[in-house]
């Protein structure tokens, strides 16, 4: 798909179509996504890392070439040349640099905002503290079993820009987003908004749990009565958010039966609309296990239907996918206990979520950078069904002071080490859990970078790798 301007009175299309410089802060994926697209379309672009050159000299081979990069940090100085700046997803908005940037009155957008402009399709963008990447994935799978030409991607596998550059044709976008992607969202209008559920995270870099709550609300900013909101009837905190919304309301519920919108009834997931009830699957043949899944099952079945696919298609892929690589995947036995890996068990809620699906005589590996948000949700859940609770990381101590009591606790040094400890006590009946209710970023690059090195420990452990 051929890059064009959404609205033609954008005032970025001046500096794009006048070749103008352009500032990208951070080279993530996202900021290489952004740089790349910039670059391709004639403009030079300038690309400030915070990291030094020989840590992360490999980001660039990614880059096209006539990208240019500046290591070790975001001078303030570079501002007087630039009339756009395009900012990561990881560069809070707070930052010295980028509030500096605000004053001089330079325009700041984060790289979703600029694929949005850049793009003439509709969009369908999925957030929330955990699920949105089983429920992106999800609707995609539906949208290409229906025959739809769909983009995939955003916070999950292909940044956005990445999506609009590609050869093609694609007739709308399917697009997780964050928080922080929300962040700095000014035109973005999807005309599905899904919002799965909102429980604290992030508090590392919120000021408070309501900043959070409404930076995923700004999802609804943009949006008006011809769009819809597809959102989690059972969430208190999205209820609090969807009083006043200008988009249409259609939502789904695990809980109880709903006027309108997707919810369970007699053992299937049912979409009710107007006068009309609709039959998608029994519960009973979804592949996904547990109940966020059956959450996830839901909102993708809402979004799907309000996208126009047909619910056999739908159905047909619910009964055969079993989940993404990372999230509640087993990846082994050891002497008949189940091994599973949850790396992308990144905060508190997802953890729970996870540990809810386990039977009891848990092991489970816990640990990783602080969020700064409260483990006390976690107790009940680990004294009753966690017979050894293994810490590991940064946030390993205040797991401890907090859960203290709930299950014998070993702390150690690496995730090694943890692997070991939980093999060496499975026993009959057991379950091992690596699900670490922290980001990984203490440690590893990536929650991808943690889960790929527990399974590959595990399978030395178990004897199936070198």
């Amino acid at each position: 798909m051929k890059p064009g301007f959404r609205d033609g009175s954008d005032p970025i299309r001046k500096v794009i179509e006048g070749k103008d410089p352009v500032l990208v802060v951070g080279l993530g994926r996202s900021g290489i996504g952004a740089a790349n697209l910039l670059a391709r379309m004639g403009c030079p672009v300038l690309v400030t890392e915070r990291s030094e050159e020989k840590d992360s000299h490999h980001l660039v081979d990614d880059l096209d070439p006539g990208v240019e990069v500046m290591w070790g940090g975001h001078p303030v100085s570079l501002l007087d040349r630039f009339e756009l700046v395009v900012i990561s997803p990881g560069v809070p908005v707070e930052s010295e640099f980028v509030q500096h940037a605000i004053n001089k009155g330079i325009r700041v957008i984060g790289e979703m905002e600029l694929a949005f402009r850049l793009s003439t399709v509709p969009w369908v963008a999925i957030t929330g503290t955990n699920g949105k990447s089983t429920t992106t994935t999800l609707l995609g799978k539906f949208a290409q079993r229906a025959g739809l030409p769909v983009g995939v991607g955003g916070n999950l596998g292909l940044p956005v820009t990445d999506i609009l550059a590609s050869e093609g044709t694609i007739s709308c976008f399917i697009a997780e987003v964050s928080s922080f992607q929300l962040e700095t969202t000014e035109t973005f209008k999807p005309s599905i908004g899904v919002v799965l559920n909102i429980t604290p995270d992030h508090l590392d870099r919120y000021r408070s749990e309501e900043d959070y709550i409404q930076a995923k609300a700004r999802i609804f900013s943009q949006m008006d009565d011809k769009d819809w909101a597809v959102v989690n009837a059972d969430d208190p905190a999205i209820g609090d958010i969807t009083g006043n919304i200008r988009p249409s309301l259609f939502p789904f519920s695990r809980r109880k039966t709903l006027e309108q919108g997707a919810f369970l009834k007699d053992g299937w997931i049912v979409l009710r609309d107007g006068g009309e009830e609709i039959r998608v699957i029994r519960t009973k043949k979804i592949s996904l296990v547990g109940t966020h899944n059956l959450e996830n099952c839901l909102a993708a079945s809402a979004a799907g239907y309000r996208l126009g696919i047909d619910p056999d298609h739908m159905a047909a892929v619910m009964e055969n996918f079993t989940g993404l690589e990372h999230r509640m995947e087993l990846v082994s036995y050891f002497r008949g206990v189940p091994i599973y890996n949850d790396s992308k068990g990144t905060n508190v809620e997802a953890t729970q979520r996870s540990l809810e699906s386990m039977h009891s005589d848990v092991i489970l590996i816990m640990g990783g950078k602080d969020k700064g948000t409260s483990y006390e949700p976690l107790r009940d859940l680990v004294s009753r069904k966690v017979s050894h609770l293994i810490l590991l990381g940064e946030a390993a101590e205040r797991m401890r002071d907090s859960l203290g009591g709930a299950a014998d606790i070993l702390m150690v040094r690496n995730l090694e080490d943890a692997v070991r400890f939980s093999i060496d006590h499975a026993r009959p009946g057991s379950e091992i859990l690596f699900s670490p209710a922290c980001s990984s970023f203490d440690m590893f690059s990536s929650f991808e970078e943690r889960g790929k090195i527990f399974k590959n420990l595990i399978n030395r452990y178990v004897g199936m790798g070198p």
